[in-house]
């Protein structure tokens, strides 16, 4: 009841004062960043009281907050609070990256490649024949020949089976599962996001030979190559530096490693490197083949992420359109279910090939459900790629991740409380409230 109270107080200030009126102020940019972390913080715990995940608490602040219901957090304001967005992405990759310990991955490797195969390249194809076969339903189809709705159906389908890796790493955070599940949701979600970065850059530039677009094919392969490759040998270099700082100097680690996420954060983009990346190749050198303890870094770092993480969700939440997602509430559904389905069978497929674990068998294939940044991302290339069907595919493509925002983390977290692995990873729960 104290919470909710709290709540209802803290909005009905902020409404009262205005604070949210002068567009990208820096007092207006604060007072979005201490409401948001307020309103996430007290639906967290509202929402935990009835069996749902914090996270969903966090999403629906966002949600309520945002443009399209309340409006008191603005789109410039959303904007202005990017670094935040980008800082969280860091943190979530870079401690990623730290679990990613090959010695554990590996009596796993033959069922991530597996997945990889059968669940997300298999989605691709589902999805894309899925959005074929509704072309009479969705109106961007309207005017294309035969192989030209193919190669959108595809390029569509590609952004569509993107998954996120955030939303696994907080559940898998906030419930401390350890074990053969966890340690295959994690390696799929982040091998999974980079195949599809790389799949749809192939299938843009394939859908601008047969349609047309405003994408330059060589300039195109260059940035795509420089931001996987690059961001990998940067992260590399970002992991040695982080080592030799933990050997060499032992207080302040923590704030050092957060210092460098908020640099690659705001820098890496400018250079085109992709800071999911750069961070991911970090944690797995520091982990895997530095000669410092990080053990004591992530422990220690764990406790002072907790702002970051309520902002970072909440802000995902701002960008749900709810009025858009009913519209298109049909098509966004069936999408939602043919991509669950298509990641269930080659989930399972891949399983029984390889003899995989009963919990991993069982559980595995929802980790590539859940939906945020990239595919978001890709929703606004495509917006800017192609003109002529990139905003009514947009539409598609906002209300199936709104969609899967909202349902798959509680699923998640029930699936991963099944399991039987929630609760054995020894640490701070950044998503508890104390």
């Amino acid at each position: 009841m104290i919470p909710a109270l709290l709540l209802v107080a803290v909005a009905g200030l902020m409404h009262a004062a205005r604070s949210f009126s002068t567009d990208g102020s820096l007092a207006g940019t604060e007072l979005a960043f201490g409401f948001l972390l307020l309103a996430a913080y007290f639906t967290g715990k509202i929402v935990n009281r009835f069996g749902l995940p914090k996270l969903t608490g966090y999403l629906t602040a966002g949600v309520i907050s945002g443009q399209f219901v309340m409006g008191l957090v603005t789109k410039d304001m959303a904007v202005s609070l990017k670094v935040v967005s980008s800082t969280a992405t860091a943190i979530l990759a870079l401690e990623a990256g730290s679990e990613l310990q090959l010695k554990k991955i590996r009596p796993v490797l033959a069922t991530l490649k597996a997945m990889t195969i059968f669940a997300v390249f298999g989605a691709m194809f589902v999805i894309a024949l899925a959005l074929f076969l509704m072309r009479p339903w969705l109106p961007l189809f309207d005017g294309m020949d035969f192989t030209q709705s193919l190669a959108v159906a595809m390029v569509i389908g590609v952004a569509l089976s993107a998954q996120s890796p955030a939303v696994v790493m907080a559940l898998l955070a906030e419930t401390r599962a350890e074990g053969p599940l966890a340690s295959t949701m994690l390696a799929s979600v982040v091998v999974a996001d980079l195949c599809v970065i790389l799949v749809f850059s192939i299938a843009s530039t394939l859908t601008t030979a047969v349609i047309g677009g405003g994408m330059d094919v060589a300039a195109t392969s260059l940035s795509v190559a420089w931001e996987i490759l690059g961001s990998m040998v940067f992260g590399i270099v970002i992991g040695m530096l982080i080592g030799q700082f933990l050997r060499s100097i032992t207080n302040g680690a923590s704030l050092f490693a957060l210092m460098i996420c908020v640099i690659v954060a705001e820098i890496g983009q400018r250079v085109h490197l992709d800071p999911l990346i750069v961070m991911l190749a970090a944690g797995i050198w520091l982990r895997n083949f530095s000669r410092a303890d990080a053990s004591a870094l992530f422990h220690g770092f764990e406790s002072a992420q907790l702002p970051v993480f309520l902002v970072f969700f909440a802000l995902a939440g701002t960008k749900l359109d709810v009025r858009e997602l009913w519209g298109a509430i049909i098509p966004v559904v069936i999408i939602a279910l043919v991509r669950a389905s298509a990641f269930f069978a080659g989930t399972r497929v891949a399983a029984r090939t390889t003899g995989a674990p009963e919990v991993v068998r069982r559980y595995a294939w929802f980790g590539l459900v859940p939906q945020a940044g990239l595919a978001l991302a890709l929703a606004n290339v495509l917006k800017d790629t192609f003109p002529s069907f990139g905003g009514k595919a947009a539409v598609i493509l906002f209300g199936v991740v709104g969609f899967n925002e909202l349902i798959a983390p509680v699923i998640l977290r029930i699936m991963l409380l099944r399991s039987g692995e929630a609760g054995k990873k020894q640490g701070v729960d950044f998503a508890a409230g104390h």
